[in-house]
C-alpha cells in the first residue's frame, strides 16, 4: 500500500521547539510500516517551530519576513531530526521542498512525480515540506488552506496514493469544537463532504499550527475526488491502531474509483 502521512504542527511542535520524543516514536512506527513493504511519503510541518527553538522564541511571530527567516533556519534542524531517527531504522530519507505553485503546470507536476517515484522505487522516504522561503502565502495568518493540509492532498493525488493519513491533535471531525464541548459526537465515517460537513469543521488551531479542521476537510475532499480515502486522526495514538480502526478517527470515503 502507498501511504501519505501528513504530520501537523500541533503534534511535532512543543512550546517553542520540536517535540523530539513524539517524533522519534512516530518515526519508529512509520519505519515499521516501511519494513512491512508499504510505500511511505511524509508531508511535515515544523520548520518554523524548529527555527523558534534555535532563536529561543516562545511566541510565534506575526511578521511574514521573520517567519520566512525562522523557516529557513529551522528546516535544517527539522530534516536532521528525521534523517537521524530514520537512520536508526536503516532507512534513507530525502527532502522535497514544494509550493502550491509547483502544481500549476503539467511539466512541473511531471518532474515532481518522476523524482518522487524514483525515491519510492529505491525505498527512500520523501519528506515534503512547504518551501516557506518563497511561498509567502503559506505564512499569512488569515490564509485558510495552510499547515500543509492542502499540500498533502496535492501530493497524494499526483502520486496516486492508496490512503492519505492526516495526523493532528484531536481524534477527528466532531459536530462541534471538542475543545469547547467535551460531550460532542465524533463523526467516525463521512461518505460525502457537503456544506453541512464543512460547517462542522473548526477553523481554530493552536498557536503554532495554521490549518485547523477546516483545511483538513478540504484536503479530504480534494483527495476523495481522485478516489483516495482520507483518515484524520489523533497522532498521539499508534499508527497501526489508527490504520486498523482500533482507536477513534474519522474516515472520509473516496468519491470516485480511479482508473
Amino acid at each position: 500500500m502507498r501511504l501519505l502521512i501528513k504530520i501537523g504542527s500541533a503534534l511535532i511542535s512543543r512550546g517553542g521547539g520540536i517535540n523530539l520524543e513524539w517524533l522519534k516514536d512516530k518515526v519508529a512506527e512509520i519505519s515499521s510500516l516501511h519494513h512491512q513493504g508499504h510505500e511511505i511519503l511524509i508531508v511535515t510541518s515544523g520548520a518554523v517551530a524548529a527555527g523558534m527553538e534555535i532563536e529561543g522564541l516562545r511566541q510565534r511571530p506575526k511578521d511574514t519576513l521573520k517567519l520566512q527567516l525562522l523557516s529557513g533556519e529551522g528546516q535544517i534542524r527539522l530534516m536532521k531530526c528525521y534523517r537521524d531517527f530514520f537512520s536508526d531504522a536503516g532507512i534513507l530519507v530525502a527532502q522535497v521542498l514544494l509550493t502550491h505553485h509547483n502544481f500549476d503546470t503539467r511539466k512541473e507536476e511531471e518532474t515532481i512525480r518522476t523524482i518522487m517515484e524514483a525515491y519510492l522505487g529505491q525505498r527512500t522516504i520523501p519528506i515534503v515540506n512547504e518551501n516557506d522561503l518563497v511561498a509567502k502565502e503559506e505564512l499569512e495568518y488569515k490564509r485558510l488552506f495552510t499547515d500543509n493540509d492542502i499540500l498533502s492532498a496535492l501530493v497524494a493525488v499526483r502520486l496516486r496514493v492508496d490512503l492519505l493519513v492526516i495526523l493532528t491533535d484531536v481524534d477527528g471531525l466532531y459536530r462541534e469544537d471538542p475543545k469547547r464541548n467535551s460531550k460532542v459526537e465524533l463523526l467516525e465515517e463521512v461518505g460525502k463532504i457537503d456544506q453541512r460537513i464543512k460547517r462542522m469543521a473548526s477553523r481554530e488551531t493552536n498557536s503554532l499550527g495554521l490549518g485547523g479542521m477546516y483545511s483538513k476537510v478540504m484536503a479530504a475532499e480534494m483527495a476523495a475526488g481522485s478516489g483516495i480515502p482520507t483518515i484524520v486522526a489523533n497522532g498521539n495514538f499508534p499508527l497501526a491502531d489508527i490504520l486498523e480502526n482500533r482507536v477513534k478517527r474519522t474516515f472520509f470515503k473516496s468519491a470516485a474509483i480511479r482508473a
